[in-house]
């Protein structure tokens, strides 16, 4: 072997050796979401965007909330534009594209509407396009069962403390239940009901992440359109019943809801919706004046379990999440929450603002 071939192949093994060493690119859903700071910042809202050309709301006020506030990462509880998703709606820089869109590049929680369903093809084509990115390579379309992030159901970890462990839990799941511009049993949207294979997805994911008494992550939340209990504009929806069934025996603290035009917050409850024993059940947080309109309460009295309620203005919730760990070994934590709602003047008022520890 000549020395120029010994040379080679000494700078080859070198060259091989520090590639190695590098880590891999993180593609989109690899890693857990960092936060920063030990605090991990999550604006949300639901019900955004009017049609284009129609009279507009103030989705372009709320998503200047949102910028404003420069969160770590934006959750979107459905309808995100109207009446129907297509590219239009989605693209149009006088739509979704030019008030929320500029957040899109951090909207990691995309969830699907009933007015984002309402195009022909399987789930919501317009929608899944808009957010390919956010939504490829989740690894959770590798398990069994798998998610499926094109229907709508899928889950994501964040990385609180940023030291490279997942802490909180994250799922989307489909709230349409096989729904499809009011006619029932359609395939293009996912089944809720128990043994679906959302459901079934539902039931193996929580079990991975919850471990057993002293292991896993004991922090998790939900998002979702449509309320399981409703307060403002909507009345109680069983067909997310199963969901809050397994939800509520892995002990899942927060649920995110839209659909109804207002905001609201109900106290810790029960599977069958009552209020819980101290430190036990799930909170669910509605908001759905993202900025396509603003509706009158039609559930009067408020039903039972609701802390706050509110249609005076469009606005967004925002949640601090916190991270630690139990002597036992397992993820443990907080969260804060508040709404903030667009002023006259362009800047937020806060009001309702909740703290509790995770549900462990």
């Amino acid at each position: 072997m000549t020395r120029l071939r010994l040379l080679l192949l000494a700078t080859l093994t070198v060259v091989t050796a520090l590639v190695a060493m590098v880590p891999a690119v993180a593609q989109p859903g690899g890693n857990p979401i960092p936060g920063s700071g030990g605090v991990f910042e999550l604006a949300w809202t639901g019900d955004i965007s009017p049609p284009v050309g129609e009279p507009r709301g103030d989705d372009y006020g709320t998503s200047e909330l949102a910028l404003a506030g420069q969160p770590d990462a934006v959750a979107l509880p459905g309808d995100l534009v109207y009446e129907c998703g297509s590219p239009a709606a989605f693209t149009s820089p006088v739509g979704y594209h030019g008030s929320w869109g500029r957040l899109r590049g951090i909207s990691y929680f995309p969830a699907l509407g009933n007015h984002d369903v309402c195009e022909p093809g399987p789930g919501a084509p317009s929608w899944r396009a808009y957010f390919a990115d956010q939504l490829a390579n989740l690894p959770c379309t590798q398990q069994t069962p798998p998610c499926r992030p094109d229907l709508g159901y899928y889950d994501r970890d964040l990385d609180v403390n940023s030291d490279g462990r997942p802490d909180w839990y994250i799922l989307v799941l489909a709230s349409d239940c096989e729904l499809f511009n009011g006619s029932a049993g359609d395939p293009q949207t996912a089944s809720c009901a128990d043994g679906s294979p959302q459901h079934e997805w539902l039931k193996a994911a929580m079990g991975r992440r919850h471990g057993g008494a002293t292991s896993g992550q004991k922090c998790s939340m939900a998002i979702w359109h449509h309320e399981r209990w409703g307060t403002t504009t909507f009345g109680d929806d069983r067909s997310t019943h199963q969901f809050i069934l397994t939800l509520n025996h892995f002990h899942n603290d927060v649920i995110l809801s839209g659909h109804a035009h207002a905001l609201a917050r109900l106290g810790a409850m029960t599977w069958d919706g009552h209020l819980a024993a101290e430190g036990n059940g799930q909170r669910q947080i509605t908001a759905g004046v993202g900025g396509r309109s603003r509706l009158p309460f039609r559930v009067n009295p408020a039903r039972e379990g609701t802390r706050f309620r509110s249609n005076t203005n469009y606005g967004i919730g925002w949640l601090q999440l916190r991270t630690s760990t139990h002597p036992a070994g397992y993820q443990v934590g907080t969260w804060t929450h508040e709404f903030r709602l667009v002023g006259t003047d362009g800047t937020g008022a806060t009001v309702d603002q909740a703290t509790a520890g995770c549900w462990p």
